[in-house]
């Protein structure tokens, strides 16, 4: 008796979860590297900078690609469950980094202020003291750059703390976004 066995048609949803620990991340690694201060002497983040991004993005386009011929084959199989849960896990990915990377929430940015407030607006203040200003004061600056020297453009993030208004403390080339409460941190390329 020779029957054709049809393959199970049922949702894939590991491949989904996957999916979303791939976007997460992705998301992780950029939001990791837009806070962690470069230093000459710190290799770590050297090595993960100039080997770790290439080849989690590789990863992640192989394992997108690879999605995709499952789409064909599981519509090829009839298997339509797998064929949309497959469909759904390579949209996921992107979808779900643009998410994490907008929601100001997942920003250590935030929790950096947040965790460290008080210390931050006394320095403020004793800044703004000493200077006879209470427009704005630059509690902290970092050199975030990544990629390899002259490259890339340079990217220093300054955390700032301002009482008037915000948009005096952009300077030309540069983005300012909102943290939390009083804080600021404007981007810088060259």
């Amino acid at each position: 008796m020779n029957t054709r066995i049809r393959p199970v048609d049922s949702w894939n949803i590991r491949r989904i979860a996957i999916a979303g620990l791939l976007g997460a991340t992705c998301a992780a690694y950029i939001r990791a590297f837009d806070f962690w201060q470069l230093d000459p002497a710190d290799g770590l983040r050297v090595i993960l900078d100039l080997l770790g991004g290439p080849l989690l993005f590789l990863s992640v386009a192989v394992t997108l690609f690879i999605w995709s011929i499952g789409v064909f084959i599981a519509l090829w199989r009839h298997t339509f469950r797998k064929a949309a849960s497959s469909l759904i896990a390579i949209l996921v990915v992107p979808v779900w980094s643009m998410t994490l990377l907008s929601v100001p929430l997942f920003d250590p940015w935030f929790w950096y202020v947040v965790f460290n407030k008080s210390s931050f607006e006394a320095e403020a203040t004793a800044k703004a003291f000493s200077q006879d200003s209470a427009n704005f004061t630059v509690i902290e600056g970092r050199d975030v750059s990544m990629g390899i020297a002259g490259a890339d453009l340079n990217h220093f993030i300054a955390l700032i703390y301002s009482e008037s208004d915000p948009a005096k403390l952009a300077v030309p080339g540069s983005s300012l976004t909102h943290i939390y409460g009083k804080f600021y941190r404007r981007d810088e390329y060259f």
